[in-house]
């Protein structure tokens, strides 16, 4: 921003020709921040080069608006702000990504002056990020979609695949079974192999961490020895010059023997500057050896201010081999007190890395005792984050019951959160042989808060194979406490493993436990990545768990979110079980959802097949009262439903044995419906109706004897006439049954004028005559 300053010569010049830009001065009595946005926006106008008038004619905008605009009168619309952004960025002094935040940083300030641009502006944003969220689900919806087809498709080829496997297994499997006994019993003896092995494994492991120990002494003595023997042949260069200054050796053993502090510090930087590092080092580690904690201290303090830290941080880990704990603890206390943190974590280190299991437990127990608690809780952490598991444990009974076990506990999170899952479930193992059960409890609550869902199944696993199952259900029941977000990816890495039921019982203490927005998280998840299954399970769950009020909530939220409730409430209808299906219409009346009570029902009559589960379906809704099976309600669904829903819905109630449901609503369509619709009806019952377990011809029966019962007898012959002419037969002589036995000659009478009418039109009249 160059703070209302005309541009240098050549920045804001598009031609040599065009004449200097005179903008408007600003409004007296800006408010400071329209005042600083003017003044920028006018500095990034000014790189343009050309006149206000020229660039109001160039956008197409009012010349007094953007005159207006640059003197600060109003404040302009960010459309406008980042116009003259995207301008310069065309000209020759595009503005950094830093400006253009800056510039923006500025318009959001001087909005906030002015309370309804501020609250546009908000909208405006906000509309900004909901249209990119519109993109990018739009652009994940066709993703999954193709991922969709591309997988069922993929699916099908490996179903096919497998089949062929199957046969081709089974064929090997008993062409071949005396091979694998064979084969079995040379397993068995190479799992006993792979035992003897790896028991060598561990031995040679802790024979390797023992000679690697020897090892760094061994190197030390040397590096040492070397350094003498540099002493000596230096000795003896010396020795010739009788005039010259004390030779190397001597000043050597004067320093490690008597000298002070600073004179220490004054023989390292001598050694320094005749490039006698290791000599210097030498010097730094002998005497860290010898001298009290006080002194040694003192000279790592002091060779840190003359910029001498390296031989410092060399002598450290010696002292953590060499000096007793006591000794390092107190060293690390007065460390500390000096501000030499860096020190006293390079002692931990070292001790991590070199101290014995016991060794470990001492240092933290004076690091405890030397004041320094925190320092005692990051080598503990440290240690069981990377000791072997025996070292761990050994460590962990060392401390137990004592100042320590807090801290101790405490470790076992940073074991949970670094060790493979292999060594948790060795450590567990181990834990719980050695009694220190209360250690194994920590370390399982860590690693069910802080691993990822598919470390948390391998764990589980792991446990269980290890006998350990009780620990392994602990672990499983934790991780379910944990976000939403941990829930999802749980479900999905136990359905990749198969592991159904394990799933199906996450849902369902989700559904009894979790608030209603998580459950909308996780049924919208669901939906989304195709498990619709399940999403409708939860949803019927949920309802089934729930007040009404949380039931609303639970509507509500999936309201706000893709694919929102109708959908989903539709897709549970579609693919729930019936009884699950009625208990989900139950619990969406008695919450006052009577829309979404309504889409399940009319989805279910429409969509599912007939008899038994529309009669299931029913029959769940009497037992829970529902008023959707009331005699009225029933009637008059169907005196507006199609034909076709007629039928079915005749053919659910006879299925659910709704007698007087069945009665009414038969009555209904009798008393309603004109002959034509009552032809249609009992042709529709034959069409609709399972051939395996028929319900129709009971159904019909009902509405032949209501016709008697309620139909003129003129009806009535008319009725059995359409049934002879749609080749009824059997429908026609027990309508005509029925009405000789109501009605006697009367009937008969009007059956035989019936037939003479039909004859002299010698066309059939099952659809074609008139209500009576």
């Amino acid at each position: 921003m160059h703070n209302g300053q005309p541009p240098a010569d050549g920045e804001a010049t598009v031609e040599s020709s065009v004449r200097p830009v005179c903008l408007a001065p600003l409004k007296d009595g800006l408010p400071p921040e329209k005042r600083a946005l003017a003044e920028d926006l006018r500095s990034v106008f000014l790189a343009l080069g050309i006149s206000v008038r020229r660039y109001a004619a160039r956008r197409h905008l009012d010349a007094s608006s953007v005159t207006r605009y640059l003197s600060g009168a109003r404040v302009p619309p960010w459309d406008f702000v980042a116009g003259v952004i995207a301008d310069v960025q065309e000209a020759k002094a595009p503005l950094t990504c830093e400006a253009e935040m800056a510039l923006r940083d500025l318009h959001r300030a001087a909005l906030k002056s002015n309370r309804r641009s501020s609250e546009v502006q908000v909208l405006q944003d906000k509309l900004e990020d909901a249209d990119e969220e519109t993109r990018r689900i739009k652009t994940r919806e066709r993703a999954l979609e193709e991922a969709l087809q591309d997988r069922e498709t993929r699916l099908a080829e490996v179903r096919g695949r497998s089949r062929k496997l199957e046969v081709r297994l089974e064929e090997q499997r008993l062409a071949h079974r005396a091979e694998v006994e064979v084969w079995q019993a040379e397993h068995e003896q190479l799992e006993d192999e792979c035992g003897d092995l790896q028991e060598q494994v561990v031995y040679l492991q802790e024979a390797l961490t023992v000679t690697r120990a020897e090892l760094i002494a061994a190197e030390e003595q040397c590096h040492r020895l070397e350094s003498q023997l540099e002493t000596l042949q230096e000795l003896g260069q010396d020795r010739s010059d009788s005039n010259g200054p004390p030779s190397l050796m001597v000043m050597l053993e004067e320093a490690d023997r008597t000298a002070s502090v600073p004179e220490l510090v004054r023989v390292v930087g001598d050694l320094e500057l005749r490039t006698r590092q290791a000599m210097a080092s030498e010097l730094v580690r002998s005497a860290s050896q010898s001298r009290t904690v006080e002194e040694v201290a003192g000279l790592l303090a002091a060779l840190r201010q003359a910029g001498y830290d390296a031989h410092a941080q060399t002598a450290l880990p010696t002292m953590v081999m060499m000096r007793p704990v006591d000794d390092i603890s107190a060293l690390a206390r007065e460390l500390f007190r000096d501000g030499l943190e860096d020190y006293v974590l390079t002692l931990l280190r070292a001790s991590v890395e070199f101290h014995r299991p016991e060794d470990v437990a001492a240092f933290a127990l004076a690091l405890h005792h030397a004041e320094l608690p925190e320092h005692a809780e990051s080598l503990l952490g440290a240690v069981a984050a990377v000791r072997p598991v025996d070292d761990l444990v050994s460590v962990t009974a060392a401390l137990a019951g004592g100042e320590l076990d807090s801290a101790m506990t405490t470790a076992m999170s940073s074991a949970a959160a670094r060790r493979t899952v292999n060594d948790l479930g060795t450590l567990s193992l181990a834990l719980r042989k050695v009694s220190l059960s209360r250690f194994t409890d920590a370390l399982h609550l860590a690693a069910a808060a802080q691993r990822s869902a598919s470390d948390v199944v391998q764990f589980v696993d792991t446990l269980s194979l290890l006998g350990l199952g009780q620990d392994a259900d602990k672990v499983f029941d934790e991780t379910q406490n944990r976000g939403v977000g941990h829930l999802i990816a749980l479900i999905y890495v136990l359905l990749q493993s198969h592991r159904y039921d394990d799933a199906w019982s996450v849902l369902l203490r989700a559904a009894e436990s979790r608030p209603t927005d998580d459950i909308a998280a996780l049924i919208t998840d669901f939906y989304g990545a195709g498990r619709r299954q399940y999403a409708a399970e939860l949803l019927i769950l949920t309802a089934l768990g729930k007040a009404a009020s949380q039931i609303r909530a639970l509507i509500s939220a999936l309201d706000e979110v893709f694919p929102g409730s109708r959908t989903i409430v539709r897709t549970a209808a579609a693919s729930s079980r019936p009884r699950d299906v009625a208990a989900l219409l139950t619990c969406l009346e008695q919450s006052g959802l009577l829309d979404l009570a309504e889409v399940v029902f009319e989805h279910t009559m429409s969509d599912r097949a007939v008899s038994r589960h529309l009669g299931e379906f029913l029959s769940a809704l009497d037992e829970d009262g529902s008023r959707y099976v009331e005699q009225e309600a029933l009637k008059k669904r169907a005196g507006d439903a199609a034909v076709p829903l007629k039928a079915r819905l005749l053919l659910a109630l006879e299925s659910a044995s709704l007698g007087e449901q069945l009665d009414a609503v038969v009555r209904g369509c009798c008393e309603e419906c004109t002959l034509p619709l009552i032809t249609l009806l009992v042709m529709d019952l034959d069409t609709v109706d399972s051939r395996r377990d028929p319900l129709s011809w009971s159904v019909v029966e009902r509405i032949l004897r209501h016709v008697v019962r309620i139909r003129s007898i003129a009806d009535q012959a008319a009725l059995s006439g359409a049934f002879q002419a749609t080749h009824r037969t059997r429908y026609a002589e027990f309508l005509i049954a029925e009405a000789t036995a109501a009605h006697g000659r009367q009937f008969k009478e009007e059956l035989k004028k019936e037939r003479i009418r039909f004859e002299r039109q010698g066309i059939s009249r099952a659809l074609g005559f008139t209500a009576r």
